[in-house]
């Protein structure tokens, strides 16, 4: 049983009480109860710290044929409690669950692997490491243990709740990760420098990633998509077109993390700060020059010498290094 949001339009949401369930080998969602915009009015508070669930409430779902455990639904409705009552309790609640942890055996490791889909992995794997790699998403099958026996609904549903704490700056390097969109390029710092890449070819690789992803009627099985993009897939689009795409903080956290391993010898991949002055020079601008540019030319400017300085294309390491801790400076400051 798990909770679900229906998007209504207009950004409000509808909360909905639903279960997997398994027929003919395929794992189906289906609703149970109907709970509003608002599940936090079904909880009854009876002292400064405790609360428990509303009898009625309670009452219809047993009308209804729902007999989940009490223990469940309030784990359930635990992140719609009052706030003070949450912050009082959070310290005390699953503590049995770690006494009691045992490592995961080989057979159910195994079927993490080999019963979850890999856009799956990709997105827990990253939504809970910060990043995530081929290589990587493969020795950590532990992770993909709370996608087994959950239908696509469940699935989106809870990958959706995680992306919510996903902070805006990385939406593009979340997305270029899980779709493997470096796959396309052929350059070696499309693993590096992501924001080097042709951004139209980038857009277009995208979008047809998203179609691909939605014609797959194995990643869908046992979802209804009514002829329409699914609500995740949607999200996506949005996460991925109104992101400002130039702005090097989106990249910061994925080209960071990539630049201080493979050029460790950089101090500007450390964190040294650059200045307006060197970033001018390194650019060949002044500052009237760039007082009349937009961010799209200086971008233009910056992938032309990085295809230029690239050490893979018999440039300097540390002038590449550099070129680049100079666009970071400088582009924030255009429109």
């Amino acid at each position: 049983m798990y909770l679900a949001r229906k998007e209504m339009g207009s950004r409000q949401s509808q909360y909905v009480l639903r279960e997997s369930y398994r027929s003919g080998g395929i794992l189906y969602s289906r609703e149970l109860a109907e709970l509003g915009r608002d599940p936090g009015r079904f909880i009854v508070y009876s002292g400064e710290s405790s609360f428990h669930i509303d009898e009625d409430f309670l009452g219809r779902l047993r009308l209804q044929g729902v007999s989940a455990p009490y223990g469940e639904l309030e784990e359930l409705l635990f992140p719609f409690i009052d706030p003070y009552i949450k912050n009082r309790l959070q310290p005390f609640r699953n503590r049995h669950t770690y006494r009691n942890w045992q490592r995961a055996d080989e057979a159910l490791l195994g079927r993490a692997l080999n019963e979850t889909h890999v856009m799956d992995r990709r997105r827990i794997h990253f939504l809970r490491m910060g990043r995530t790699s081929a290589e990587t998403v493969e020795k950590t099958s532990a992770l993909y243990i709370v996608l087994l026996d959950k239908s696509r609904d469940e699935i989106e549903q809870m990958i959706l709740e995680r992306e919510q704490a996903l902070p805006p700056r990385d939406y593009q390097s979340y997305l270029f990760t899980i779709f493997d969109l470096q796959r396309f390029f052929h350059e070696s710092y499309a693993h590096s420098i992501p924001q080097a890449l042709n951004r139209e070819r980038l857009d277009t690789f995208f979008v047809e990633e998203i179609c691909r992803l939605a014609a797959d009627r194995d990643f869908w099985q046992g979802f209804t998509q009514n002829g329409r993009l699914p609500y995740s897939l949607v999200r996506y689009l949005i996460m991925y077109f109104d992101a400002p795409p130039e702005d090097p903080a989106i990249w910061s956290r994925f080209s960071r993390s990539q630049r201080s391993r493979r050029f460790h010898r950089s101090s500007y991949a450390d964190g040294e700060r650059m200045t307006r002055t060197q970033a001018f020079t390194i650019f060949e601008l002044s500052s009237e020059q760039l007082a009349g540019m937009r961010k799209k030319d200086l971008t233009r400017i910056y992938r032309q010498k990085a295809h230029e300085l690239h050490p893979d294309k018999g440039g300097d390491t540390e002038q590449f290094i550099r070129l680049t801790a100079a666009y970071e400076e400088l582009l924030p400051s255009l429109p």
